[in-house]
């Protein structure tokens, strides 16, 4: 092996081992030499000077092989604090960035550069946690943002409020980890005013009295119409619901109240596990929820509302006569199905052409307006009424036979007799009264079809009209000659 090639190829530790071994054989045939010279010189030759020459030669020697093995053992710490450091990078390399006992380093310059390999290692260990963190965080933010989606797509199918509800209701206590959840719908016009849309767990709630009877004015969240942080400690002042619930108040409770529509206000109740903490991010993902609810039951609504203005009337708020078919032609279909009765009356507002003449069309849409309020304080909500032109009404009632349709007809004749009129329409010579005809789906009269019932409601119509009005007749069939 050439010289430069051991160089080049060989060790650090290797290179001075060999230089130091090569510079102790040196020496060692440099004293031997001296002293073989020395050796063939006789006795009586010795002088003072070569008996010197003997003793600096063998102090040479010595101090030589000391100072060569101080130097190894210093060399050879060097180098070990070296390979320290190239299997700590060798390490770090490979991923490892866990602390290590680090021996003491053998001079000022190798333990700088240690210090600064340990800073360095301390830097990349930090970096690598806070990625981690970052990564965790990330991955935490994907799924809430894949089972966003999932939400929005399934409410999205939904043709249905109550669906919505629900939805919403089960995604918000998986998602947030909640102890429960309540959504709660406030509608004035509604009896009760308040109920209850969805709750999860299904026990959530206490058997503690209706819900309808809840103080919404004592409402924070109703009354503000702003979401609402309710500590533990009762500061601010816990949520009206709370005496509903079964959970005790040591629950940390958040209320997001929204509206749809016109009227109706929502509100969404939840508490999480006790010792746990409404931070802003838990907040932010509830928000984003029940706004994403609320665009669809906005929605909802909006679609319901259209659908319900194509179906009624504009002035009474009933049936129009272009959803008269299609809700009878079901009615009859039941009826023929579960052979159950049906039956249907028509009415007329007696004299309604001259009250208009007289007083006006205001006055007269005041009549039809009465009209309907009565229609809708006597009839069951299984009951349908339709307007069928002008001073005309048809209504019809499920499951109900002629003696009952009877009784239902003399109700509304009587809350109609007793609407004051005078506060509206003045100088009304008499009180308005109807005329009615009745007649009930029936084989024997061979009353079957809707075209027939309806034929045989105007035809006992025409007979109370024609019997001087302000009468119920029921339809008779005609008898046979």
């Amino acid at each position: 092996m050439g010289v430069r090639q051991f160089f080049s190829n060989t060790s650090l530790r290797t290179q001075i081992l060999t230089l130091g071994a090569f510079s102790a054989l040196i020496t060692a045939a440099g004293a031997v030499i001296s002293m073989t010279w020395t050796g063939e010189q006789t006795p009586a030759s010795f002088g003072p000077w070569t008996f010197f020459h003997w003793r600096l030669t063998m102090a040479v020697l010595v101090a030589s092989l000391l100072g060569l093995v101080l130097i190894l053992l210093a060399v050879n710490r060097v180098i070990r604090s070296l390979q320290l450091l190239r299997d700590g990078m060798t390490r770090v390399i490979g991923g490892e960035l866990e602390a290590r006992p680090i021996p003491v380093p053998v001079t000022t310059d190798i333990g700088r550069v240690q210090q600064t390999f340990d800073e360095m290692v301390r830097r990349l260990r930090d970096a690598r946690e806070e990625n981690q963190q970052v990564h965790e965080a990330l991955r935490g933010r994907k799924r809430t943002v894949d089972r966003l989606l999932d939400f929005s797509q399934t409410i999205q199918g939904a043709g249905k409020a109550e669906q919505v509800y629900s939805t919403l209701g089960h995604f918000l206590q998986s998602e947030l980890s909640l102890t429960g959840v309540a959504i709660l719908a406030h509608e004035p016009d509604v009896v009760p005013p308040t109920q209850v849309k969805a709750a999860f767990p299904h026990d959530f709630l206490a058997d503690t009295g209706p819900m309808g009877e809840i103080d919404t004015h004592v409402c924070p969240c109703l009354r503000q119409s702003q979401p609402r942080h309710f500590r533990c400690d009762g500061s601010p002042v816990r949520c009206a619901l709370d005496q509903h619930l079964k959970q005790p108040q040591s629950h940390p409770a958040y209320c997001i109240p929204f509206t749809v529509g016109r009227k109706m206000q929502i509100l969404v109740h939840m508490l999480l596990p006790v010792g746990e903490s409404w931070t802003e991010e838990r907040r932010q993902v509830a928000q984003t929820y029940v706004n994403t609810a609320q665009s669809s039951l906005t929605s909802l609504h909006l679609l319901a509302e259209a659908e319900q203005q194509s179906m009624t009337d504009s002035l009474t708020g009933l049936y129009n006569r272009r959803s008269m078919e299609q809700l009878l032609e079901r009615e009859v279909a039941l009826a023929e199905r579960h052979s159950r009765p049906l039956s249907i009356f028509m009415v007329d507002m007696d004299l309604f052409k001259q009250v208009n003449d007289t007083h006006g069309h205001a006055a007269g849409d005041h009549l039809l307006k009465a009209f309907a309020d009565c229609v809708r304080i006597t009839l069951r909500k299984t009951d349908l009424a339709f307007r069928y032109g002008g001073d005309e009404f048809a209504v019809a009632l499920p499951q109900t036979p002629l003696g009952q349709a009877q009784q239902v007809v003399q109700k509304l004749r009587q809350a109609f007799a007793s609407v004051d009129f005078s506060g509206a329409i003045t100088r009304l010579d008499q009180q308005p009264t109807l005329s009615i005809g009745i007649a009930e789906r029936s084989l024997a009269q061979n009353v079957l079809t809707l075209s027939a019932l309806l034929s045989a409601a105007d035809q006992a119509l025409y007979e109370a009209k024609s019997a001087n009005r302000n009468c119920v007749k029921v339809y008779q069939p005609p008898q046979a000659a």
